[in-house]
């Protein structure tokens, strides 16, 4: 029986906003030095566990933790949290890749989050995350909170 083998952490690596902000899967800790040759200089781990958070303190990489349920949506708190960590590392020159396990759906879905309280309509929002990783798939739930943070976003703005 063949093995699949772990797709290249670099391979992985996504963009939304270039050298800004990217999605990734869980990073192993010999490939922490490839995230940082690409540009990445901070990590916001969305995995309920703290297993990496230990290496990436190791690799003196600032991090964040914000744990979201599998399929789960993250919290407005949560979402605030990820701006100033991005906005803080991004002044300072650094780029900052936001890891679930596999990197797709709460990758995506906080990500979506980020871009909708950054200005972004829900449908701009879903088109920059289809097209820096056609691969994100988003359960229900997680679409319907997306949906109405956008619609709340809007009526803030009337």
């Amino acid at each position: 029986m063949e093995q699949r083998a772990i797709q290249l952490i670099i391979e992985n690596l996504w963009w939304v906003i270039p050298t800004k902000l990217a999605g990734v899967r869980k990073p192993m800790a010999e490939e922490l030095n490839e995230l940082q040759t690409a540009g990445i200089g901070a990590i916001v781990s969305v995995i309920n566990d703290t297993s990496n958070l230990a290496l990436y303190e190791q690799a003196n990489i600032p991090y964040l933790w914000l744990p979201i349920d599998i399929g789960g949506s993250p919290s407005r708190e949560q979402i605030q949290e990820l701006q100033n960590f991005v906005d803080q590392h991004n002044r300072q020159g650094l780029g900052v890749a936001v890891h679930c396990t596999g990197g797709i759906h709460r990758t995506g879905t906080i990500l979506a989050a980020y871009l909708i309280c950054s200005g972004s309509s829900y449908n701009d929002a879903m088109q920059t995350i289809e097209k820096a990783n056609s691969l994100v798939v988003l359960e229900d739930q997680q679409v319907r909170f997306l949906r109405s943070l956008s619609d709340g976003k809007s009526s803030q703005n009337d």
